[in-house]
């Protein structure tokens, strides 16, 4: 089956699963106002109909914003793979195949999914020593320093949410030690400490001190919603730096922080109410 075709036919099933769960977030800790919902629904509709036209590159934009909107609507990841594989733009598709795969394990193309991300890991040409994909030699230096910066930018972005967390965290277990802010102030720890190694591994240099402070909200409840809200803004920058970092190492170290992400924020979405 071409690639193109294979795109529209998972395209296919991805509206189907999307109609099963109504449109709505699916997943832990999922909360989105009505307005980032429709909006969702909207940017799947158009990327639905720029698929139809062949118009790829205006499908994975439609995609990626809707993923944006409604980050527990997994299904999404499906799409922005299909459009991204349609434009040949293996980074982009293998980094969301591989996040379909493991966020979304019931799914009637899974087995399908699996074997693509199988071709690509074999057919995306990868630099040995580096595990990152070859770009062209001359696509432009200006264009790549943009996106060197954005990279740089995306990655401090994820660290300094997971430590500004984190110390929250620490300083809200001893005034609320019916919840589970001890548990997870550990694991933003470790997440902390994976990405740094990370950044110097990737050469990218991460202030390990800089990171917003937050103060303790007044009551238990407030403290649940402001951890929920964090958790939240983890997976968004998390999402972003995925965008950036594709290779398997990078994969495992930011996706694993994501699911954590996404475990903490159910289970201070449980305390909020």
């Amino acid at each position: 089956m071409g690639r193109m075709k294979r795109a529209q036919v998972w395209l296919t099933t991805a509206v189907l699963a999307a109609a099963s769960v109504g449109f709505g977030p699916s997943g832990p800790g999922a909360k989105v106002t009505k307005e980032q919902l429709d909006y969702s629904k909207q940017m799947f509709g158009e990327g639905e109909a720029a698929m139809e036209a062949g118009d790829f590159a205006t499908a994975l934009a439609k995609f990626q914003e809707g993923y944006r909107y409604a980050p527990h609507l997994h299904v999404f990841t499906y799409n922005i793979a299909s459009a991204a594989d349609a434009l040949s733009d293996c980074r982009t598709a293998f980094t969301y195949y591989r996040m379909f795969i493991d966020l979304v394990p019931e799914h009637p193309k899974r087995e399908e999914v699996q074997a693509r991300y199988a071709e690509l890991e074999q057919s995306c040409e990868l630099d040995q020593e580096t595990d990152e994909v070859n770009s062209p030699p001359e696509q432009g230096k200006q264009s790549m320093k943009r996106e060197d910066r954005a990279a740089i930018r995306a990655l401090n972005e994820a660290y300094g949410a997971i430590r500004s967390t984190q110390q929250l965290y620490d300083a809200s277990k001893n005034k609320y030690p019916d919840q589970p802010f001890n548990k997870h102030a550990r694991r933003k720890r470790k997440d902390a400490k994976k990405v740094l190694k990370l950044a110097g591994k990737l050469g990218v240099e991460v202030s390990a001190n800089d990171f917003e402070t937050l103060d303790v909200p007044g009551s238990e409840k407030d403290a649940c919603r402001t951890a929920e809200r964090q958790e939240k803004r983890i997976i968004e920058a998390l999402d972003e730096a995925m965008e950036h970092y594709d290779t398997k190492p990078a994969y495992r170290t930011l996706a694993g922080a994501r699911r954590a992400a996404e475990r903490a924020a159910f289970a201070f979405d449980a305390c909020s109410s």
